[in-house]
């Protein structure tokens, strides 16, 4: 008899892991669901984790436990919401679709007979926060990771998964609108005081706190409000009428109609408000497939994957980043102390150097005072608030300087002056350490010149205020280190800035396109038209300040000397009003006048400009704001095509983050493929009657902008 074969037995794949786990009542009586999305390190919610934890949820209705708690088996995130590339490739109707789902499945998860707690350990955003507010109770850990918020508005959509609905009747009509229409995050005690979460605890102790709060509690029963003033508004007629009204009339004047999705989140609430829930779902669903499929909605989502993608595209063809642990400022002015206290924020430990000791103190003055602020807000807590001001210190000469791995230089806006510094610095520094010059307009190059070490030289053009602006423009010379540009980068995302990486060239990228703005802007005013007139057209088209009061903020003879440079750069005159009112004293706004004349808060024209250009003021006789952003695009395209930019997604996330294109458009980039033809055929229009500075860029010539 022939015996049997043994064969292999083959290997069974590894289960797919799951993105939700139901764990069945505890000893306590308590049942746990933990979202844990396996790719994905924010738990995003896409369709995959919705049929899970809809799973989840009957099964815990069916086990009839005495609480459930939600959590996240993440380090530092409950969940971030829902997966934004799913949204932006689908239609109106299937998103539509969706949030009905959402609010459905989080109907399913608020109706169970039992108390639920969410335990909230991190980042709790959009669809994550409405997950949360889904449940009876929320505990929040008190820990830096932790902010809670309805996110939609700020990207063109509103809270698609029952938020609109549940918000109000939680923290009250006034509350809920201040959080939904602002997309303001909160730290978790900033939660707690405004009602949002119910406790706030160790990290240690988040989920015994949970479990502790669904033992302890019963079903919640909301109410509209802490106070009897927040449920007046939120359910008596009249004044809810009223709160809704001074809403609209808020979000006018602050987005001018370009941005749709407050005035949708308003009408969702009102809504549900005046006429229920389910009312309440329909207007919000509806309004979510409309507004995701918006050409807002989806530049604003556009420019936010853009800057998530950025976080290792920046980094892309250079070499490996060294390890920064010192940074060395020298210059303890405005921007000088304002970098020091970021890198200072980024954990790093800071050495400042300025020209005397009376300046060095007032740059410590100034680090403390940014960060006294930061305390106050709930950024940091008084504890880490003085960490970091224990962590810089400064001397009026470049003693400690030797421990730097990165000096940034922020010295006067001067090559000389730079290569003084330069200089003195190459004596202390260690030779595998990183100088980066914080300047707007002067080429890395020059600066580098007669330097011992050129190649270890970059640019890190930072924004202001510093604290503020998300961006660092980091500038390549030729002949640049690629280790040092790649350290230069890493640096800037220590700080929790956006880097964009750019040509060395005078004026690099951003200033290069606001001075042709800004130039373009003077010839306007040369034309005759009014200040006022161009500003106004400016602000109502979407951007944030108007060129003219923007020069004057920045300070004339700073924008003179990017002005020249830049002008010079790219073949067109300077216009001289600027070098003339700096001539006869007016410097700008810290001076007291430039175009504007100022009185306290008060600024009206300056008549001096229209005497000095010997015109009578008028208004515009045609569209000035079209004009203007039409020579912002055409030069950011040029920059393209010359290769200052590495790629359209950098200058559109320039342009917005650091000069204040308006968002709702997306950046040059995308505004210009979404016109198409149109915007060569006005540049055409333009250079007929304006010359050769509008003729269109090769790439806009040849229609080959987008593609």
């Amino acid at each position: 008899m022939i015996g049997a074969v043994e064969r292999p037995v083959p290997e069974r794949p590894a289960p797919e892991r799951r993105s939700v786990t139901y764990t069945s009542p505890d000893a306590e009586g308590v049942a746990w669901i933990v979202i844990d999305r396996p790719d994905d390190k924010v738990n995003a919610i896409d369709v995959r984790m919705g049929e899970e934890l809809a799973a989840a949820i009957a099964a815990a209705r069916d086990a009839a436990p005495k609480g459930l708690v939600v959590a996240s088996g993440k380090r530092e995130h409950f969940s971030g919401g829902a997966d934004l590339t799913l949204v932006r490739s689908a239609s109106a109707a299937d998103l539509e679709r969706a949030s009905r789902g959402m609010q459905e499945l989080f109907d399913s998860l608020a109706s169970l007979p039992f108390p639920t707690c969410a335990a909230i350990n991190g980042s709790a955003l959009a669809g994550g926060c409405e997950l949360a507010l889904a449940c009876d109770w929320r505990v929040a850990a008190d820990a830096p990771s932790v902010r809670i918020g309805l996110s939609e508005v700020q990207l063109g959509v509103i809270p698609g998964a029952g938020g609109t609905q549940r918000l109000p009747r939680l923290v009250g009509l006034p509350r809920a609108l201040d959080l939904i229409l602002s997309s303001r995050r909160l730290a978790a005690r900033r939660a707690l005081r405004a009602g949002l979460v119910d406790e706030v605890v160790h990290p240690a102790v988040l989920r015994r706190a949970a479990a502790d709060r669904v033992l302890r509690h019963g079903k919640r029963e909301v109410r509209g409000g802490a106070t009897v003033v927040e449920r007046a508004v939120t359910w008596l007629p009249p004044l809810r009428a009223l709160a809704l009204a001074r809403a609209r009339s808020a979000v006018m004047k602050e987005t001018r109609g370009h941005y749709p999705a407050p005035f949708r989140a308003i009408d969702a609430i009102a809504t549900g408000l005046s006429r229920g829930t389910l009312a309440g779902h329909e207007a919000e669903a509806r309004a979510f497939g409309e507004l995701a499929t918006s050409d807002t909605a989806r530049n604003l989502i556009a420019l936010l994957l853009a800057t998530l993608h950025q976080r290792g595209a920046a980094t892309s063809g250079l070499g490996a980043p060294r390890e920064v642990a010192h940074v060395g400022v020298v210059g303890a002015g405005f921007m000088g102390s304002g970098i020091a206290q970021a890198a200072a924020a980024a954990g790093l430990h800071v050495r400042v150097r300025d020209v005397d000791a009376a300046a060095v103190a007032r740059g410590m003055s100034s680090v403390r005072r940014l960060t006294q602020d930061a305390v106050a807000k709930r950024v940091f807590d008084r504890r880490e608030g003085s960490k970091i001001v224990g962590r810089v210190s400064g001397a009026p000469d470049l003693s400690g300087f030797g421990l730097a791995d990165v000096v940034i230089e922020a010295a006067f806006e001067d090559i000389a002056v730079k290569r003084k510094v330069v200089e003195e610095l190459e004596r202390v520094i260690r030779d595998d350490a990183v100088i980066a010059s914080n300047t707007s307009a002067l080429p890395i190059g020059e600066i580098a010149k007669g330097a011992r070490r050129p190649e270890r030289i970059v640019g890190m053009h930072f924004f202001s205020p510093v604290h503020r602006m998300p961006l660092v423009e980091v500038v390549r010379p030729d002949g640049a280190d690629p280790a040092a540009v790649a350290t230069v980068v890493r640096t800037a995302q220590a700080l929790g800035k956006t880097p964009i990486v750019v040509r060395d060239g005078p004026g690099f990228y951003t200033t290069r396109v606001i001075s042709r703005m800004i130039g373009e802007a003077l010839a306007v005013l040369a034309e005759g038209v009014e200040i006022e007139a161009i500003d106004r057209a400016m602000t109502a088209y979407g951007w944030p300040v108007g060129p003219l009061t923007l020069s004057d903020e920045v300070g004339l003879e700073v924008g003179q000397h990017a002005g020249e440079t830049v002008s010079r750069a790219i073949g067109v005159e300077p216009p001289r009003i600027v070098r003339d009112l700096v001539a006869t004293g007016f410097k700008g706004k810290r001076a007291g006048g430039g175009f504007y004349l100022y009185e306290g808060k008060r600024k009206r024209p300056n008549p001096r400009v229209y005497a000095i250009l010997g015109v009578r003021p008028h208004a515009p006789r045609e569209d000035v704001a079209e004009r203007l952003t039409l020579a912002f695009v055409n030069e950011a395209v040029r920059c393209l095509d010359a290769g200052v930019l590495r790629s359209a997604a950098e200058g559109d996330l320039g342009a917005v983050l650091g000069l204040g294109f308006p968002p709702f458009l997306g950046g040059p980039f995308r505004h210009a493929a979404a016109r198409g033809t149109a915007v060569r055929d006005a540049l055409r229009a333009l250079e007929a009657v304006h010359g050769p500075r509008f003729a269109p860029a090769p790439s806009i010539a040849e229609g080959r902008v987008g593609r």
